[in-house]
């Protein structure tokens, strides 16, 4: 993985587009802490959709347990009520 500065990536923007879309990925720093992964998109649209995966079943795992004693309906009570409660 490459690391450039801010600056080199303002002034040799073109040059690292054309590395990142061969598949290397580039850190960005900003007073020499990195701040910024610049991915190919194949490998940051994979990454971020892990990311909301694991933020979803975060949000999953939170929510209270279901009600184990409901009782079971039917997809004709459903609808029933679906269109019972819809304005």
């Amino acid at each position: 993985m490459k690391t450039i500065s801010s600056v080199e990536a303002q002034n040799n923007f073109g040059n690292m587009v054309a590395l990142i879309k061969e598949g290397e990925p580039v850190t960005v720093t900003q007073y020499g802490k990195p701040t910024m992964l610049i991915l190919p998109y194949a490998i940051g649209s994979d990454a971020l959709r892990q990311y909301n995966a694991r933020r979803m079943a975060q949000f999953m795992d939170a929510l209270p347990p279901s009600n184990l004693n409901a009782p079971e309906l039917t997809d004709d009570e459903l609808t029933k009520l679906i269109h019972e409660l819809r304005p």
